[in-house]
């Protein structure tokens, strides 16, 4: 998502964004969304559970064969080299390891590293009690290194966003979300919600997939008399689901509650909407660091989670909603500053990376390219 919100925001500034995914499953997103994207591979991923645990032994396994093998990261950069050799930027979104070493290979267009703060953070702590302090000491230093060597980093995050004076060229973003094209009321009547009813809305990404999970959140928000709009990639052929929604952000600012995963995206979506928001926990390290920030940061925010191993997940999930007070209509926003600021920091980069090209002839019309990766 947040590749398709750049594309449109950057689009409209004049800067033109092709995006590359790592997933058929990503092509197909973003073609729901009305957008195109070329595919890498699908050599690399984070391994999952379909109860939105991640396993970090099988992760850890594929990273390796996918650096060991020369017909996968090798053959990605090349691939990559070439087809962003009229780009002024190609930006690796949320730190996919070919693009993550690549600058430190000699990759021969400017790299930004875009990342969110809690991503990061548990990314260097991946080894933290599972190898030899010498090892973890080394993986941690080796990954400080590579990512000083990228042409700019860009941290998403939800604390502070004041310049990091570490390395040159990082800046510090709220997350980018989609804000609200239409009225609560407008939504409510599109969805065929009645007034005085409550509406949930619902976006499960696509490592949740056991069916239980989403027995549960139907149940557990029909008792609690909830109508709800749901979206998940994971549930796309389940009646009453859709794998994708362009303008879910409207559905959010219009819904009594946001149940979703603790991806920052969401979470920034429902802070800056004063949605209440309902986190379904996995074994996740950064979307736990992620609901713990939030949790400090602004502490009357109505944020609560529940485990998705809840043995009586419904339950919990009535309990939960039921207590959430109604919501009143909301009229869309304005100006958006946190696009304003993405926008800005891309034109910057833009026009760095053209000036350390100087000196060899530029096409007439540059373009951006922003992958590989989608979120």
């Amino acid at each position: 998502m947040r590749a398709f919100l750049l594309q449109r925001a950057l689009g409209a500034a004049g800067i033109a964004v092709e995006i590359v995914t790592t997933a058929r499953s990503g092509v197909r997103f973003l073609e729901g969304l009305g957008t195109t994207a070329r595919l890498l591979s699908e050599h690399f991923r984070v391994e999952f559970g379909d109860r939105h645990d991640m396993s970090r032994a099988r992760t850890d396994r594929r990273v390796l064969n996918y650096f060991l093998l020369p017909w996968r990261a090798a053959a990605d950069l090349h691939r990559l080299a070439r087809w962003a050799s009229d780009a002024d930027l190609v930006v690796n979104d949320s730190l996919h390891p070919a693009l993550l070493v690549a600058p430190a290979l000699g990759f021969p267009r400017p790299v930004v590293q875009l990342y969110g703060e809690n991503l990061w953070r548990a990314m260097e702590d991946n080894l933290d009690h599972r190898a030899p302090a010498w090892v973890v000491d080394g993986y941690r230093q080796g990954l400080h290194a590579v990512r000083a060597r990228a042409f700019a980093r860009i941290i998403h995050t939800l604390g502070s966003t004041e310049p990091d004076a570490g390395l040159p060229r990082t800046f510090r973003l709220v997350p980018l979300v989609a804000r609200p094209e239409r009225t609560a009321a407008q939504v409510r009547a599109e969805l065929g919600v009645p007034p005085g009813a409550r509406l949930a809305a619902v976006y499960l990404n696509p490592h949740f997939r056991h069916p239980s999970i989403v027995d549960a959140v139907e149940e557990g928000l029909r008792r609690g008399g909830y109508r709800f709009h749901a979206v998940g990639e994971g549930y796309a052929g389940r009646p009453g689901w859709v794998a994708t929604d362009a303008r879910f952000g409207d559905v959010v600012h219009a819904a009594d509650v946001f149940v979703s995963g603790a991806g920052m995206g969401a979470l920034e979506l429902a802070r800056s909407a004063g949605t209440p928001m309902l986190v379904l926990l996995g074994d996740q390290p950064e979307q736990a660091r992620n609901v713990a920030e939030l949790h400090r940061l602004a502490p009357d925010f109505a944020l609560r989670s529940v485990l998705v191993g809840d043995p009586d997940l419904a339950s919990a999930i009535d309990t939960i909603t039921s207590t959430v007070p109604p919501r009143t209509d909301t009229a869309p926003r304005g100006h958006d500053p946190a696009t304003s600021d993405w926008v800005q920091v891309f034109q910057q980069l833009v026009h760095a990376a053209r000036a350390r090209a100087t000196g060899r002839a530029l096409p007439a019309a540059r373009r951006t390219a922003l992958g590989p990766g989608v979120s």
